[in-house]
């Protein structure tokens, strides 16, 4: 009965390439499992963090973006939720003085009250326009120049918000008091003057 070797016809002990190879792989693939739970803050390796410190500061240099961690992303999120919410605050109260206005004006004068269904869809469309344009003068965003950097970085708070709103599916108001609160520093200074 002839038995044939699977590693061939030396048998000499000594492992072939392809023993090695695919030690070399499942080494490979184990490190960067670890050096990705580390990115992650999973796990904490020795000198990964400069190692990581420096490719974030090359690629944020390169593509001109943040890196966010783990904190900072839990921090932005708070933040747009507390701009959303800024929002639909300022928005409610808008809408109701607006529609006690209206409600006033109409007792007043009840021939200003709209008539057909295309009066008061058009008195309901500049409602709108107004509770729109005076939530953003609450807010100071009526000011908004978009064109000044934000936070010292390559990027406009413009492109902050058009990022913000992609990112979290926001309006452009609320997008815009997240920038503002987060670090606009061009608003910053007109807020504070106010």
């Amino acid at each position: 009965m002839n038995i044939m070797n699977i590693q061939g016809a030396n048998n000499t002990g000594q492992r072939s390439t392809l023993d090695y190879s695919i030690v070399g792989c499942f080494t490979l693939i184990l490190l960067l499992f670890i050096l990705l739970l580390d990115a992650y803050e999973y796990v904490a390796v020795p000198g990964a963090s400069h190692a990581r410190n420096q490719l974030h500061q090359g690629l944020e240099g390169l593509t001109g973006m943040d890196i966010l961690s783990k904190k900072e992303q839990v921090q932005l999120e708070v933040e747009v939720e507390e701009a959303i919410t800024v929002v639909h605050e300022k928005k409610e109260e808008v809408e109701e003085i607006v529609k006690k206005v209206e409600e006033m004006e109409h007792e007043l004068k009840p021939e200003t009250a709209p008539a057909t269904v295309e009066e008061q869809v058009e008195e309901k469309e500049k409602e709108e326009a107004i509770v729109e344009k005076t939530v953003e003068h609450e807010l100071g965003i009526d000011k908004w120049c978009a064109s000044c950097t934000w936070q010292n970085t390559g990027f406009t708070c413009e492109k902050r918000v058009s990022w913000l709103m992609e990112r979290y599916h926001i309006d452009d108001v609320e997008a815009k008091e997240a920038t503002l609160n987060q670090g606009c520093h061009t608003r910053r200074n007109l807020r504070a003057g106010q």
